[in-house]
């Protein structure tokens, strides 16, 4: 009789101890779950603000084209070149004298509404010529 309580309390402490090492091993488990899809999530996030980013220096479709070049490189020694002809495009080249001073002195929805100004003019001029 005693000998069947010992074994009785000794298999009791024996599941319970390995009840508690595999509670211990699922919380990790599902915690380690966790925190790749946040990391997953955070990435898709930056990809995005990335891409954001891109678009607004680039027009879409240079953009998209190195996109789709990063994703799927091609083998070779040089960089591809992303050009396109367009027809009737003029180039101005300008130095304005003292924008430093200027930028330092105006906000800077005042600066952009008088470059907006300017670039403004020169489209004016150069329509007329």
């Amino acid at each position: 009789m005693v000998g069947n309580v010992v074994v009785f309390v000794c298999v009791n402490v024996v599941g319970a101890l390995m009840h508690s090492l595999m509670e211990t091993a699922q919380r990790r488990a599902f915690l380690d779950t966790r925190n790749c899809i946040a990391a997953r999530l955070d990435m898709e996030d930056e990809n995005e603000k990335l891409e954001r980013l891109l678009l607004s220096v680039l027009p879409q479709h240079v953009a998209m084209e190195m996109k789709n070049d990063i994703i799927s490189p091609v083998e070779g020694q040089f960089h591809k070149i992303y050009i396109q002809k367009h027809e009737q495009v003029s180039i101005l080249f300008a130095d304005i004298v003292g924008f430093t001073v200027l930028a330092s002195q105006c906000s800077a929805q005042e600066l952009v509404r008088l470059l907006n100004e300017l670039f403004g003019r020169f489209d004016q001029l150069a329509s007329v010529s």
